[in-house]
C-alpha cells in the first residue's frame, strides 16, 4: 500500500535565516567516525521456506570460507555472502582471474542487501514513487586480475550478492580478502551498559535497538545509513532519547540541534530535514510536527545533559519552531484543524489515518516541553494559557464511548488516543481508558512505522499500562527480530512482507533510526518491570557485536 506523495512545497517556500555562528559551533562538534574491518562468515543460498516471514531462509553452501576463496566462478555464475552482522562501510574484495588471458573485461554486479529481499528479489521493475537510484546495486567493470576492487561508495548491508554478468569464456574468477571497511560515530572499544532482562526477547530486542542505533550514528544521526542518509528532526528526536540511555553521546545531538537552529526559515520555522554534503544546507522538505518537536528536542538535551547555555541560546529558535502548528489551532473550537495549512502534516506513513487529533496531541505536549524548558532556563513559560485552552477543548474529541475520535468521520486510531494521553489532555484514568479502548477497538487504524509505534508504547507506558506496552514491544519489534532483522526496519507489516510507503519493498530502509527506541523505553521507563538485574554489565561495542554473530551463525547451523 503507497501512501500518496506529500504535498510540501519545492519552490518558492520561506528563504533560509542563516545562523553562521550555529553553524560553526555544530562543525566544531562534528566526531572523527571510527573504523574497524567485517569479513564474511558464511556462503549461502536462500530457500523457499513459506514457515519464514519472507518465504525464504538461509542454507550455507560451504563449509568455510577457505573453500570459497578456493574456489573459481565462470560467467553468469553468482553466490551470497553473510557477513552475519549490519554493517555501514566500504566493501573491497582481490580478484584473480584462472585460464586463458582474460581478452574481455569483467562485468559484475554487486547487490547490497540488508533483508534476504534484497539479495533474492532482483533489482528490475521497480515501481516506487522514491529515485530506484536509492536500489542498492552496483554495477562494476574490471579490465584486467588481478585486481583490488574497491567499491567508493558507503552502503549498508548484511548480505551480499556478487553476480559475474559477463567476462571472457576463457577465463574463471577466484575472490578473497573480501572485507567491509565499518563507519559509525561509536566505535568498537566504546563501551555501553550491558542489562539482564528477564526474558531472552527482551534482551534481544535491546540488542538490535543498539545495533540500530549505532549504525545509524554517523557524522549526524543519519535516519538510514542506507536511506536517506540524512538527518531528519523526527528520527534525531527519538536517536536522542535511546542515545542518553545507552552510548551518552552528547556531542553529536548537541551538534545537531546547532545545525537545525542554523538553519531556520525566514518565518521562524525549522526545515524537517537537512543535508551535509555536498555542502552544508536545508532540505526544502517541511513537516508541521517535526518543527514543533524542535522544541522538545531542546528540552529533552537540555533536561538530560544539564546545559542550561543552549537553552538559553536556542530559546527563540524554540518560540518560533511552534509558530506554525498554533497557526493551526481553530479560534472557535481550540482544536487542531488541519486545513488550516497545505503542509505536511505526518504523525506515520499510514495512509488512511486521520491526523486532526492526533496532531492536536501532539502540538499539546510541545507546548507543555516548551513551558518546561522556560522553567528550567528562568524564564516563564509562554504556553501556559493556551495549553489550558487546549486541553479543555479535547474533550470534544471523547465520544460518549470513552474513545477519542479523529475528523469528520469521528475515525479511531491508535496515533490520535496515543498523543492524546501523551499530552496529558485528560487525567491518567480516562486517558489510560482511552487508550486501551483503541488499542481494543476492530476498526482502529493501526501504525504502519516504528516511529509511531513508538509513541504508543511510550504513551501506555506513561499511563501506568506497563505490562501492555511489554507485549506490544514483543509483539512487534519482537516479530522483527522473528523475521529476520538484526538491525530494525523503516516499517514492518507483520501480515505483509511487501509492504511499503514507497510502493515498493526493495526502496525501504531496514536500518532505521526511528525504530531504535526499544532500549530508551527498556533501560527508562519500563526498567522496574523488565529488569532481572537493575546493575548493569559494562561491555565494549566489540563484545556486543561478536555475541550478535555468534548468536546469527548458531541460528544458520540450526537450519
Amino acid at each position: 500500500m503507497a501512501a500518496p506523495t506529500p504535498t510540501y512545497p519545492l519552490k518558492g517556500g520561506p528563504r533560509t535565516r542563516w545562523n553562521m555562528e550555529f553553524a560553526r559551533k555544530a562543525e566544531e562538534l562534528k566526531p572523527t567516525l571510527r573504523r574497524w574491518a567485517r569479513r564474511p562468515q558464511h556462503v549461502i543460498r536462500f530457500v523457499e521456506d513459506e514457515t519464514q516471514y519472507f518465504g525464504i531462509r538461509p542454507s550455507t553452501i560451504m563449509k568455510t570460507m577457505q573453500d570459497f576463496e578456493a574456489s573459481l566462478w565462470p560467467r553468469k555464475s553468482d553466490f551470497i555472502l553473510d557477513f552475519g552482522i549490519h554493517m555501514v562501510g566500504y566493501l573491497s574484495m582481490r580478484l584473480d582471474s584462472h585460464g586463458s588471458h582474460m581478452d574481455a573485461p569483467c562485468r559484475l554486479r554487486l547487490t547490497f542487501g540488508e533483508s534476504p529481499l534484497d539479495v533474492t528479489m532482483g533489482m528490475e521493475n521497480v515501481k516506487t514513487w522514491i529515485s530506484t537510484s536509492w536500489l542498492p546495486d552496483e554495477i562494476v567493470n574490471v579490465d584486467m586480475c588481478p585486481e583490488t576492487l574497491k567499491v567508493p561508495r558507503r552502503h549498508a548491508f548484511r548480505y551480499l550478492r556478487v553476480e559475474i554478468i559477463d567476462m571472457s569464456p576463457k577465463c574463471k574468477l577466484s575472490f578473497s580478502d573480501i572485507s567491509c571497511e565499518c563507519v559509525s560515530a561509536i566505535g568498537q572499544s566504546d563501551k555501553v551498559d550491558a542489562y539482564a532482562f528477564k526474558n531472552t526477547v527482551l534482551d534481544r530486542i535491546d540488542q538490535v535497538s543498539l545495533m540500530t542505533l549505532r549504525d545509524c550514528m554517523q557524522t549526524v544521526f543519519e535516519d538510514g545509513p542506507r536511506r536517506d542518509k540524512r538527518l531528519w528532526l523526527g528520527d534525531l528526536r527519538l536517536q536522542a532519547l535511546a542515545n542518553y540511555k545507552s552510548f551518552k553521546d552528547f556531542d553529536l545531538v548537541k551538534r545537531c540541534i546547532y545545525q537545525f537552529a542554523a538553519i531556520v526559515r525566514e518565518d521562524d520555522s525549522v526545515p524537517a530535514c537537512l543535508f551535509e554534503h555536498p555542502v552544508f544546507t536545508p532540505s526544502d522538505d517541511y513537516i508541521v510536527d517535526y518543527d514543533a518537536l524542535f522544541a522538545v528536542v531542546v528540552y529533552d538535551y537540555v533536561e538530560v545533559s544539564g546545559d542550561i547555555s543552549i537553552g538559553k541560546e536556542l530559546w527563540p529558535t524554540v518560540i518560533g519552531c511552534l509558530k506554525k502548528a498554533l497557526s493551526h489551532l481553530d479560534p472557535e473550537t481550540g482544536l487542531f484543524d488541519p486545513s488550516r495549512g497545505g503542509d505536511w502534516k505526518f504523525l506515520d506513513w499510514q495512509e488512511d489515518l486521520d491526523r486532526s487529533a492526533g496532531s492536536h496531541g501532539l502540538l499539546l505536549y510541545c507546548l507543555k516541553a516548551t513551558n518546561k524548558l522556560a522553567l528550567l532556563l528562568g524564564q516563564e513559560p509562554p504556553h501556559e494559557h493556551t495549553a489550558v485552552t487546549m486541553t479543555e477543548a479535547a474533550k470534544a474529541l471523547l465520544n460518549d464511548e470513552g474513545l477519542v475520535v479523529s475528523g469528520p468521520n469521528a475515525q479511531v486510531s491508535y496515533a490520535s488516543a496515543a498523543w492524546l494521553a501523551l499530552s496529558g489532555a485528560y487525567p491518567q484514568e480516562m486517558a489510560r481508558a482511552a487508550l486501551l479502548k483503541a488499542l481494543d477497538h476492530p476498526d482502529a487504524i493501526q501504525p504502519l512505522t516504528p516511529y509511531l509505534w513508538h509513541y504508543v508504547c511510550e504513551a501506555l507506558a506513561d499511563v501506568g499500562c506497563k505490562e501492555e506496552c511489554i507485549k506490544v514491544m514483543e509483539g512487534y519489534w519482537g516479530k522483527m527480530i522473528e523475521a529476520g532483522a538484526d538491525t530494525f526496519w523503516e516499517c514492518f507489516d507483520p501480515e505483509d512482507r511487501t509492504n511499503s510507503p514507497y510502493g515498493d519493498v526493495r526502496n525501504n530502509s531496514f536500518c532505521h533510526a526511528w525504530s531504535c527506541t526499544p532500549t530508551y523505553l527498556l533501560r527508562g521507563k519500563l526498567a522496574s518491570n523488565v529488569l532481572q538485574d537493575p546493575v548493569p554489565k559494562v561491555m565494549t561495542v566489540e563484545e556486543l557485536d561478536d555475541s550478535w554473530i555468534a548468536h546469527t551463525s548458531g541460528e544458520l547451523e540450526k537450519i
